[in-house]
């Protein structure tokens, strides 16, 4: 099946229509629309993907310097960069699941953030107070584009990123309990949204901070782990002492990480 066909299944809505299952594994492209773009994902397809069973879907959303437009082809030497995606290469055996790597276009961040949050003084400095134009609806699109065209179960979506994809993916997944299970953000606390934390508590969190990051701070990640278990929740976090921003392949390399992810499931609640 050419990939033009199956981006024509996926605008037609054919979710797991007999001849319409694409059938190359390992890491391919994935196109997809959103906000009137045409754009292409990275997709990892484990090698024993079949249609007999339903496999989660693990969603990653990079970090700032990874903004762009690869129209056609996301497997570039950037994109083979990616600690997560060194990861795959290198232990397979811990990815039994669909993994989603967009790109976020320029001039944008991951997920919509209020004007004027709490933030970081580095996040002050570099956006302001103002709202900034955000790709929440290519995020969405991507993951329906997926579950429309694999047989995604669509109780075991986790989204998880770093830095500003740390950042946009927790602040996607409370935006969407509908959509997500579970969210696991890398560096992503440069802001805190109190109203975040009783939709987060419906669902997995398990936070990854750097103590001297000066960027996504610690003091604005344990505020929000704090605010999740006030209201109920019972988030994971994990601080590494004496260690700054640039700490995302200790969390991918990890494989009790991996393991948790593909273990959540979204509550009865948010379920269909």
């Amino acid at each position: 099946m050419t990939w033009s066909a199956l981006v024509l299944a996926v605008m037609a809505g054919s979710p797991h229509a007999a001849g319409q299952e694409p059938s190359a594994t390992g890491f391919v492209n994935f196109s997809f629309s959103a906000d009137g773009m045409e754009r292409t994902a990275g997709l990892y397809v484990p090698p024993d993907y079949d249609t007999s069973k339903e496999w989660p879907l693990i969603v990653f959303l990079h970090g700032g310097g990874g903004n762009g437009s690869n129209n056609g082809n996301a497997l570039t030497e950037r994109f083979y960069r990616q600690g997560l995606v060194r990861t795959i290469q290198n232990h397979p055996e811990r990815f039994p699941a669909l993994v989603a790597f967009p790109r976020c276009p320029e001039g944008r961040i991951w997920s919509p953030v209020p004007a004027d949050p709490v933030q970081s003084d580095w996040r002050l400095e570099f956006h302001g107070r103002e709202p900034v134009p955000d790709a929440e609806t290519h995020v969405t699109a991507v993951i329906d584009g997926i579950i429309a065209a694999y047989a995604v179960d669509d109780d075991r979506v986790v989204i998880t990123g770093y830095s500003m994809g740390g950042e946009g993916s927790i602040r996607y997944a409370a935006l969407h309990p509908e959509r997500i299970a579970a969210v696991a953000p890398a560096a992503g606390s440069a802001i805190f949204v109190p109203e975040d934390a009783p939709v987060l508590a419906g669902m997995g969190v398990w936070l990854f901070q750097g103590e001297t990051d000066r960027i996504s701070t610690a003091p604005l990640a344990r505020r929000m782990v704090a605010a999740i278990r006030a209201s109920g929740g019972n988030p994971l976090y994990t601080e590494y002492a004496g260690v700054g921003h640039g700490m995302a392949n200790r969390v991918y390399e990890d494989a009790e990480v991996i393991a948790w992810m593909l273990d959540q499931r979204r509550g009865p609640s948010m379920q269909h």
